[in-house]
């Protein structure tokens, strides 16, 4: 009989799904936000990550597919939003929209040079 794989969010797991889109994505910062990071996880939490690319991205929904196939294995929920980077730097401060709460709450998990 195979052994049962967890689907629960560890740090490793964390780390290594941000090696991964560092990788795979070269984003300019990586955030994580959510339950993960206020500690308020439950059975059915998710990882909630926010990639935020150069300007160059042309879909940024095609990248979060791309990014994701690179995640495959990683058995974890994840939930994976790319943004461009100027438009992040144009929301992030307007109430109401998921990039102000990120700007406030979430945590810096990598930041190019």
């Amino acid at each position: 009989m195979a052994a049962k794989v967890s689907s629960q969010i560890t740090p490793d797991k964390v780390q290594e799904a941000v090696r991964r889109i560092v990788r795979v994505g070269r984003p300019r910062k990586v955030i994580l936000f959510g339950s993960y990071v206020s500690g308020k996880t439950k059975r059915d939490s998710d990882l909630d990550i926010l990639v935020i690319g150069d300007d160059a991205i042309s879909d940024t929904r095609t990248e979060s597919v791309r990014i994701r196939r690179f995640l495959r294995g990683l058995i974890m929920p994840m939930d994976i939003l790319v943004v461009r980077e100027s438009q992040y730097n144009a929301l992030k401060d307007r109430p109401g929209l998921i990039y102000r709460e990120i700007e406030k709450t979430g945590k810096v998990v990598y930041e190019s040079r």
